[in-house]
């Protein structure tokens, strides 16, 4: 794994680096004959070429590099020779001398000459000894190995070939016998690891013709140790009495000790002890591990000690301990609970018991009681022996607060004795519950109506007031929490902080639509039964100037007559703005032109004329309104000036008024009007002018009908009108007379509204809620409602009254009828009723005009539930005066024996129950739980002490109490345990002593119950040894030994005796019982090192009296007895290993100590490297113990060290890193030890110490290092002669070492100079032009130096300019001055070499302008014409202007002044006119009136010219847009909405529009759910938008929607939405499709009566696949650019088909799919690496990205909630650079095919079923028979790609694999395709990267048809591709013997061939699946590059990139292996 950073160094990652190691020669060969030494035997009379010997020597490397050749390099006088190829030995011919040895020397060597190192090979002219396969033998056996079972065999070859005898020349003690026939070697008894030798040395013979021929072997036998021993403790039972029980934990206890008989690791021992109180140390010593203490049963810790040896398998011993403690006064009292928490009413009367508090002392002291704090008040006494709490009794408790914490301390008496009595403090909580008596009070609640209001506009959570109630209870019951009272599905204007009672805004306010709020704020307090209080508000909205004012009317029109006076007032404009006061306030002016014919009355805005009018015939201008906050609006004033002559109708009123009910009906006619023409034709037509506020009709509530008959005019209602919305409506009629220049005359119609009483009284809130306590007065105030009435005067009025109800509660409650106010008119008892519910209702003052009310007035109801407060008015009974139980009394601590219980009429914490035990809890042997009443055991009972308690209970709600009596009968048990008269009892027996069973001693025990049967006891004996050893009378308690005993096994016995009541059934009693062995002389000395660890050392040329080694042994007998361990030494056997000394006086031994010294001078190691000494030990009652010494003699350093080479020579590169090993040296030097021990160095010829050794000395070899860094250039440094010395402590040897140093590209490429300001250039010059000229220099060699030029593509992102490998840069393409008008080029120089480096020179330059841009519109003009209006008009460009305006992108010579025309067809249109200003505008105006639903918009082309040389035209299109006015009706529609969520998370998003077609497009609807509300969607009710809500359930929803547009009759339109889970897996195994030429709507809306593409591509796959509808999932429409759609989908089919099998299909029925789409298919399967540029990546990946944010494509009535999903191009080697990491990183498991994901240190791994070998699980093999085909993912080759892949056929025709085209191409797509064939059995490769194919075949002689295993490689190098077979292991080879090593070459012709792609494409790009084995012949596609289309065999390991490919889709009849 390599370890990568990223620039900054922050973040690490880590990617796995697949390397193939390339063999070189390292390897020389090595030999592998046996046995050794090399031996043979040749017959004196042997004819030639007799076969004597075979040479075998192996290579580890590969290829020639491991071909072995053999020499004979010395000896055999010419009569032997060998075979170079097989290393055969045979005679030449040449007389042979009998009996005579040879001793030939061979060497082996590879063909690159590497050589062995030479072996003899002795060859006997006649017969020689037998030989043994091995010079010696050594075994290691266990000490339980059976006699008589065969431990080794020592075979030895007769050179005869006659019979082998074997037999023992060297047997220790007979120990072992071996087989004559055979030489299997075993024991003939067996050892005992503790008690024989551990090392025995045999000598075996082997002999033939009756011993005439033998030879000797060694045998070496180790004995090793078995762990057969347990570890046993010296007692059985350990025991120490009296611990006090304040002993410390660093204080010893007790030491334990254990031994055992095995040896080594199996006899060291670890102590353990299972009691969590204590601590061994490794030693055995006893420790506490936490305090102790006196008061636990018995008084006893009684626990196990174990013993455990280390052997393999360990053994345990165990050990039971015993500590007896001692009492001390040390612990304090203990209370029964940690914390005591109980309650009292805060109106509880004295003497009332708060709690009972219960302390015991362990160590059996009295306690008496006392409260130390928190009783500052004297609220509470305790009673000093009982422990209980009161209320003191006089005077009465006056109790505050919400607790008391009480510290109650318990003291001891100090009875058991001490230093001092102790004590304990304990908490005891009191809670004080309050009664909830007081309701929360907002007390500035008149104050906060003065202040409540808000500025309209105001973002959501503005501040608008803070309320605050208070209420005077405490904790809960004087806790507020605020809140607001409102209607029903009303939406709240304002929220408020239910802690705080902050008051914000829930949305922002428009004063103009309402001026005020009104406002129920409640405070709730926390009781169980709340109480509430009220405050009701009027929050009203103040003004912000954020209205301009509105003129009445759209636009003013007049005629007037040009002899109209000066002076003369004309026509009043009004406008109107809704704001307030001074921000209302309006003054009128008009648009300043000259000259000024009209003036205008800024205060009352009366146009009159100001200047002479005759001469003109039009006068337009513009008049302003402004209010007082500089808001203006403005409207359009056109005056015609008529002829004298010309006369406009005439009304017959100037004006006209009249009085109308609000509750008119729509289409009443409300006033008629006429106007007469006093011209020949009386035709006049009628306008009603537009509006632009409601007074003036906007919106429309009126509208005019002509009438014929009478040539008048009639004004209906057309909606309904609201007196409380708009009062008095002006508006302005037009008639206009029918002639050539038409005129008009305007009236003005003023309607007034009077108010009708249609407004209903409506209740602030539907459910109002209040509560009193029981008990409170008649007349107490409860709550007060209140309604609103948007009518004035008794319209407005209301009066409130209680409804009668069923139940009758009304008739407790009275009711305020101008106030609303509600009381009481009873006193209320909570336990009779809980809460009542009210009907109050308002009525206003008026008839109704609503219909249906007949005349009654309007009204409203709602509801009121008044909730009783409970008051703690009764007392708590208890279900009995008087308990009884019996109980036993070995019941456990914490046992439950009754539960009592109480019951309280009150609720909540008015009936909270608290119990305790008053009285008679002697000894505190029980508790209560204190909330539910259960009594527990919390001491052990005892029968003998106390057998009745009498127990006083309590319940307690806090203020009323109750009692009950417990009476507790205990019953009685067996409970004590009998007595022994002793703790311990000691004995004592002599070892080997017969005559068994033998009287040892005799135990005694006594039974404490009352009238125990003490003849009822039975003794039994534990421990080891008890019924073996040691037995016991079970009646009478004699102890026997029954064995005979052994002190040396052990010499003390240790056994617990038990004593057990009621005749063996009772309780058991114990005691300790110690027996001592007493000791015999009966064991003789034994030597601890025997039998393998005596060993000495002794230098040579020692001196005599040198110690060397200490004979030592060990008599088990008892030392203090007698002489039966006192030992005396002698040395009685001597023998020299080898060498001619005898050894027989060489050393000598100290008879008392056993020290072996030194006897005589002369030892020398080179004769004899080793002495056996026989070693006797002798006890003083004559036992003896022999050993076996071997005492090894020691070198001295006596040899020089040698190289093993004579010579070396070595190549580095100059980039090598500093310690770069570079050569491995390597010597020999004889001596051992540290003589042996080699250091090297450099010694010469590293002047710079360039180079250092690192030496490993004990292995004798060492490496040579870089130790600085290189540099070729540097004169001196291209190569080393260097002196290299290694030496021992005394000697050393020198080698020379030549080193040359090879190149590296380390200079990076210079330019001079650097860079370059070139003058400025045209735009417009030519492509090819010359710019400048660079150079670069390099100062490396060869191909590091040579340079190759070229652009960063970030300098010049559009390859405007080139440069060739000259330098020259010139104009690639043409220069745009307006795109970029600055180049900054830099220029690169790349040298040739690896890696390579690069140079930079920079090429500044600007670019002059010439006029090549034609001017354009200034702005994104988006102009609207109303339709229906009348023409002409100008039209508004903008918001702000309605004049055309240009620009240039060209600098400023080659822009303005503009010209602006129309085409000749559009100059004389009857739409609009185009006006050329001559100031760089233009003006267009509207000719005519329009219909949207005819054109919905008009492009009017524009001719622009600018003022260039020579100018520059050009036609730019204006789109005009026809406003939409709500003339048509909607109708009902239907909408499908399907919705993708992925993972089955859907945020709150919104779905789109609700579908209810419409011919106009921009009307103002409104939109509700219709019938039932689906419970997971929101309506938008003003744009139709429809939401679904975060986290919607999968599933289908079916609801309707009502659409209103206020005109037309509403229509219902029904949704349908499905939502659907969108799995990973349909996202990782989705296809996809890149369409052309079409947006997501456009694939989504139905095309008149045809269906969807979204439709039509489920209905295609669906039948391609022979798929359900239902499986077809299109789940994501991305549109990755203009009018380019990805369409990704999913075909569910147990459970996904997979992407790569659909796209075949669909990529083979392209042709088809476009047709049935009508669509462009420009890909099937995205990938976005075609498009992509990669140049400087290894090659590319499309990569695919998931976000959780839905995309909604809304085509009307359909709609679908796609994910996004898409594709990025990633420039990586996928393969290569895959990184293994956590199975939890990836979405879905790595591992294939069922396998197992596993993580581990270097990523995951994957666990795989049998049969899948690949590393990810993947199939690696299958088998074709002629028919079938695998379908594999498509190639994805990195840059340079390596593709390889094994089969076996015997067929010689076939097709391997192809990847390719599936569908006939058309002439721009490119045709990549590549695919293996075999044609006759010779294997083809035909690949093409999309410009020509290129064939590559190996030579004809080539048949793979063989049925063998082949392996075809396939490497690309952008257009190089490499077609290699079987690695080329066949490949011929040349060689040629040179001087000491052999010159190879090797020819590939045979097995690779090579060839470039043609023309320019580099790579190989394919988005179609790969196919393996065959191809389907079932797609419509005739695959023209193949010449066979199948392959019968069996194909394996496809790898592409390292990456073992997946088949995904196999089409075969069988699956089965060619070969077996």
């Amino acid at each position: 794994m390599n370890k990568i950073s990223t620039f900054t160094g922050s973040d690490w990652y880590t990617v796995r680096v697949d390397l193939t190691v390339m063999d070189v020669n390292d390897n020389a060969p090595e030999w592998t004959m046996v046995p050794y030494p090399y031996l043979s035997v040749v017959s004196a009379n042997a004819p030639p070429n007799t076969l004597v010997y075979k040479l075998q020597a192996k290579d580890g490397d590969e290829g020639i590099n491991g071909e072995v050749e053999y020499f004979l390099s010395d000896g055999g006088d010419g009569r032997f020779e060998v075979d170079r190829k097989n290393g055969h030995l045979r005679t030449t011919g040449l007389p042979l001398q009998r009996d005579r040895e040879y001793l030939l020397t061979v060497v082996a060597a590879d063909r690159q000459g590497s050589r062995s190192p030479p072996a003899i090979v002795s060859i006997i002219a006649g017969p020689r000894a037998p030989q043994f396969t091995n010079v010696s033998y050594t075994i290691s056996i266990p000490e339980n190995t059976p006699e008589g079972q065969p431990f080794l065999v020592t075979p030895a070859v007769s050179f005869q070939k006659q019979p082998v005898t074997y037999s023992l020349l060297i047997n220790p003690s007979s120990l072992f016998s071996i087989q004559p026939e055979t030489g299997e070697i075993s024991l003939t008894r067996t050892i005992d690891y503790e008690s024989d030798q551990h090392h025995y040395l045999l000598l075996v013979r082997a002999s033939e013709n009756q011993d005439s021929l033998s030879s000797a072997a060694e045998v070496r036998v180790i004995i090793t140790d078995e762990n057969d021993c347990v570890p046993e403790f010296q007692q059985s039972i350990y025991s120490k009495d009296g611990v006090p029980e304040t002993v410390t934990t660093a204080t010893s206890l007790l030491q334990v000790s254990a031994s055992d008989c095995d040896s080594e690791q199996n006899a060291e021992i670890t102590y353990y002890t299972l009691s969590p109180d204590f601590i061994i140390s490794a030693h055995g010593t006893i420790f506490p591990a936490v305090p102790l203490d006196y008061e636990r049963p018995n008084h006893l810790y009684e626990f196990v000690v174990m013993a455990v040896d280390k052997g393999e398998v360990p053994r345990t011993g165990t050990a039971t301990v015993r500590l007896r403690m001692a009492n001390v006064n040390d612990e304090p009292p203990e209370f029964s609970q940690p914390v005591y928490r109980t309650f009292v009413s805060e109106d509880a009367g004295p003497n009332t018991l708060v709690a009972t508090v219960l302390a015991k002392d362990p160590d059996g002291d009295g306690i008496t009681y006392k409260i130390t704090a928190g009783n500052q008040e004297g609220n509470f006494v305790i009673d000093s022996q009982k422990g209980l709490i009161r209320l003191r009794s006089s005077p009465s408790p006056r109790l505050q607060g919400l607790k008391y914490i009480l510290n109650v301390t318990a003291t001891d008496d100090n009875a058991s004795g001490g230093p001092q009595s102790l004590s304990a403090i304990v908490q005891v909580i009191v809670g004080v519950d309050d009664v909830n008596n007081n309701k929360p009070v907002f007390e500035k609640c008149a104050e906060y109506k003065d202040k409540a209001s808000v500025l309209e506009n105001k973002p959501e959570g503005t501040f608008v007031l803070q309320v605050h109630a208070v209420d005077a209870d405490e904790g809960a019951n004087g806790k507020v929490t605020y809140g607001f009272m409102h209607k029903d599905s009303t939406v709240p204007a304002f929220s408020i902080d239910p802690e705080t009672g902050v008051i914000i805004t829930a949305v922002t306010f428009d004063r103009e639509r309402q001026r005020e709020y009104a406002v129920t704020v409640t405070a709730t307090d926390q009781a169980a039964d709340p109480l509430i209080g009220i405050c009701q508000l009027n929050i009203f909205i103040l003004d912000e100037n954020d209205n301009s004012p509105k003129f009445e009317n759209l636009r003013y029109e007049y005629f007037l007559r040009e002899d109209t006076m000066i002076g003369t007032s004309f026509l009043r404009v009004a406008a109107h703005d809704d704001d307030y006061s001074t921000n209302a306030a309006i003054t009128y002016s008009m648009s300043e032109e000259q000259p000024e014919y009209l003036r205008v009355n800024p205060l009352t805005g009366w146009i009159y004329v100001n200047q002479a009018i005759s001469q003109r015939t039009y006068i337009s201008r513009q008049i302003i309104a402004t209010d007082g906050g500089n808001r203006s609006s403005s409207v359009e004033l056109a005056v015609t000036i008529t002829n004298v002559k010309n006369q406009p109708p005439q009304w017959e009123k100037d004006k006209y008024e009249v009085v109308i009910p609000e509750n008119i009906v729509r289409d009443t006619p409300v006033v008629t009007i006429k106007a007469t023409s006093p011209l020949g034709d009386p035709r006049v037509t009628y306008n009603l002018e537009d509006g632009l506020v409601p007074e003036s009709n906007m919106p429309v509530r009126f509208y005019l009908t002509p009438n014929r008959e009478d040539g008048s005019a009639s004004i209906l209602v057309a909606e309904p009108l609201d007196y409380e919305t708009t009062r008095n409506f002006m508006l302005r009629v037009r008639a206009q007379n029918v002639a050539p220049v038409p005129l008009a005359a305007f009236t003005t119609v003023h309607i007034n509204i009077t108010d009708v009483n249609d407004n209903v009284p409506f209740f602030t809130s539907s459910i109002y809620e209040a509560s009193v306590t029981e008990g409170a007065e008649i007349g107490t105030l409860l709550l007060q409602v209140s309604a609103n009435d948007l009518d004035l005067g008794l319209n407005g009025k209301i009066s409130y009254s209680l409804l009668n109800d069923r139940s009758g509660d009304y008739q407790y409650f009275r009711i305020d009828p101008e106030l609303g106010t509600i009381y009481t008119e009873a006193v209320f008892d909570r336990e009779t009723k809980g809460s009542y519910l009210l009907e109050v209702k308002s009525v206003d003052g008026w008839e109704s005009g609503r219909p249906g009310k007949h005349g009654q007035p309007n009204s409203d109801t709602a509801y009121v539930r008044i909730f009783i407060s409970d008051v703690n008015d009764n007392k708590p009974v208890f279900a009995q005066s008087v308990y009884e139980v019996d109980v036993d009394e070995d019941a456990d601590v914490g046992s439950t024996i009754l539960t009592v219980s109480a019951n309280d009429e009150d609720e909540g914490a008015n009936a909270k129950l608290r119990y305790q035990i008053t009285s008679g809890n002697v000894g505190g042997v029980f508790d209560m739980e204190p909330e539910v009443g259960t009594i527990f055991i919390a001491q052990p009972l005892d029968y003998e002490q106390n057998k009745l308690y009498k127990l006083h209970v309590l319940a307690s709600d806090g203020k009323w109490e109750d009692y009950a009596t417990v009476i507790v009968t205990i019953v009685n048990k067996n409970d004590e345990a009998p007595v022994f008269s002793v703790n311990e009892y000691y004995g004592s027996v002599t070892e080997e002593m017969d005559g068994s069973p033998v009287f040892v001693l005799k135990v005694t025990a006594s039974d404490p119950d009352k009238d125990a049967d003490q003849e009822a006891l039975r003794y039994s004996l534990h421990g080891q040894g008890a019924e073996s050893e040691f037995i016991i009378d079970e009646v009478t308690g004699k102890i026997y030994a029954q064995r005979t005993l052994d002190r040396e096994a052990r010499a003390v016995w240790r056994f617990v005796v038990l004593a057990t009541d009621e005749g063996g059934e009772g309780l058991t009693g114990f005691t300790d019982v110690i027996i001592n062995v007493w000791d015999i002389n009966d064991n003789a000395p034994i030597f601890a090192c025997a039998p393998d660890s005596c060993h000495g050392d002794v230098p040579e040329n020692s001196p005599p009296g040198t110690s060397v080694m200490e004979m030592t042994a060990t008599d088990l007998d008892d030392a203090a007895v007698g002489q039966n361990a006192v030992l005396a030494y002698r040395i009685v056997g001597n023998a020299a290993l080898n060498g001619a000394n005898s050894g027989a006086d060489v050393f000598n031994i100290n008879p008392a100590t056993g020290t072996v010294s030194v006897a005589m001078s002369g030892l020398d190691r080179e004769q004899t490297d080793s002495y056996v000494l026989v070693v006797e030990a002798r006890d003083g009652g004559g036992m003896i113990g022999t050993a076996t010494a071997t005492i090894h003699v020691t070198d001295v350093n006596d040899h020089v060290p040698r190289f093993l080479d004579r010579m070396c020579s070595i190549r580095i590169p100059e980039s090598s890193e500093p310690n770069t090993p570079i050569i491995e040296l390597a010597a020999e030097d004889a001596d051992a030890g540290e003589n042996g021990q080699l250091t090297f160095s450099v010694v010469a010829g590293d002047p710079e110490q360039k180079f250092y050794m690192v030496s490993h000395r004990q292995e004798q070899r060492a490496t040579l290092r870089l130790k600085k860094h290189l540099d070729y250039e540097r004169p001196g440094e291209q190569h080393f002669n260097l002196t290299i010395k290694v030496e021992d402590m005394q000697y050393s040897s020198l080698l020379r070492c030549t080193l040359e140093v090879e190149d590296c590209n380390d200079h990076v490429p210079v330019f001079i100079p650097h860079f370059i300001q070139l003058p400025a250039l045209r735009e417009d010059v030519a492509s090819g032009t010359s710019v400048a000229s660079v150079a670069a220099s390099d100062l490396d060699s060869g191909l590091n130096r040579e340079i190759t030029y070229s652009i960063a593509s970030e300098s010049d992102p559009y390859h405007l300019f080139s440069v060739d490998q000259s330098g020259l840069v010139t104009v690639a393409s043409e220069l745009d001055r307006e795109k970029v008008a600055h180049h900054h080029l830099v220029i690169l120089a790349t040298d040739h070499g690896t890696p390579p480096l690069t140079g930079t020179a920079t090429i500044q330059m600007a670019l002059l302008d010439v006029n090549d841009n034609g001017p354009e519109f200034e702005a994104a003009y988006a102009p609207i014409v109303w339709e229906n209006v009348l023409g002409p008009q100008v039209v508004q460009l903008n918001q702000s202007s309605t004049l055309l305006k240009a620009m240039d992108r060209d600098s400023e010579e080659n822009g303005s002044p503009f010209s602006f025309s129309v085409p000749l067809e559009y100059r004389y249109s009857n739409d609009f006119h185009l006006q050329d200003n001559g100031n760089d505008t233009a003006t267009i105006t509207a000719l005519r009136a329009f219909d949207r639903e005819r054109q919905k918009e008009f492009l009017l082309p524009v001719i622009m010219t600018d003022s260039g040389n020579p100018p520059k035209t050009v036609t730019n299109t204006l789109t005009i847009t026809i406003g939409d006015e709500n003339d048509h009706a909607h109708i009902a529609g239907q909408k499908k909405v399907f919705i993708n969520c992925h993972r089955g998370r859907m945020p709150t998003n919104v779905l789109g529009k609700v579908y209810s077609p419409d011919p106009d497009d921009w009307d103002n609807k409104t939109y509700a759910f219709e019938g039932r509300v689906p419970n997971y969607f929101i309506l938008n009710k003003r744009t139709g938008f429809l939401i679904i809500k975060e986290n919607a359930p999968p599933g289908s929803y079916d609801f309707q929607v009502r659409v209103s547009d206020g005109v037309w009759p509403d229509a219902i339109s029904s949704v349908k939405v499905n939502v659907r889970e969108l799995r990973d897996d349909a996202i990782y195994n989705s296809a996809s499709l890149r369409l052309a030429d079409i947006s997501a709507i456009e694939f989504m809306e139905g095309r008149g009566n045809l269906k969807s593409r979204y439709e039509l591509l489920g209905d295609f796959l669906s039948d391609m696949l022979s798929v359900g509808a239902d499986d077809v999932n299109v789940f994501s429409l991305v549109e990755v650019r203009h009018r380019t759609l990805d369409v990704r989908f999913s075909i569910h089919s147990a459970p996904f088909l997979r992407a790569e099998r659909i796209h075949g299909y669909l990529a083979a029925h392209k042709q088809k799919l476009q047709s049935f789409l009508q669509v462009n298919v420009t890909q099937v399967h995205v990938d976005e690496c075609v498009d992509a540029d990669c140049r400087g990546g290894g090659g590319c990946t499309s990569h695919l990205s998931v976000t959780d944010k839905p995309a909604v494509v809304d085509s009307g009535s359909m709609a679908l909630v796609s994910v996004t999903v898409e594709a990025t191009a990633v420039c990586s080697c996928s393969a290569r650079e895959h990184l293994h990491q956590s199975c939890s990183v990836y979405p879905r498991t790595p591992c294939h095919n069922g396998g197992v994901c596993v993580d581990t240190q270097s990523g995951y791994r994957c666990q795989c079923p049998a049969q899948f070998e690949g590393p990810e699980c993947q199939q690696t093999k299958h088998s074709f028979h002629g028919n079938g085909y695998a379908w594999f993912p498509p190639l994805r080759p990195c840059f340079e790609s390596h593709l390889s892949l094994e089969f076996i056929t015997e067929v010689a025709d076939g097709l391997l694999l192809y990847s390719g085209p599936l569908s006939q191409l058309q002439q721009w797509e490119p045709e990549d395709f590549m695919a293996i064939e075999l044609i006759d059995g010779t294997p083809t490769l035909k690949i093409n990267h999309g410009s020509g194919t290129l064939v590559l075949q190996l030579p004809g002689n080539v048949n793979v048809a063989d049925r063998r295993w082949h392996r075809l490689d396939v490497r690309s190098n952008s257009k190089e591709v490499r077609f290699t077979l079987d690695r080329c292991a066949g490949a011929t080879i040349m060689e040629m013997e040179g001087v000491g090593s052999w010159l190879t070459t090797e020819d590939h012709t045979s097995c690779e061939v090579t060839g470039i792609t043609p023309n320019m494409d580099k790579h190989l790009n394919v988005t179609q699946v790969l196919q393996l084995g065959g191809v389907n012949e079932n797609l419509p596609y005739i695959y023209p590059q193949l010449q066979h289309k199948h392959f019968t065999g069996c194909i394996r390991n496809l790898i592409v990139d390292s990456k073992v490919r997946k088949c995904m889709h196999l089409n075969t009849e069988r699956d089965k292996s060619l070969t077996r």
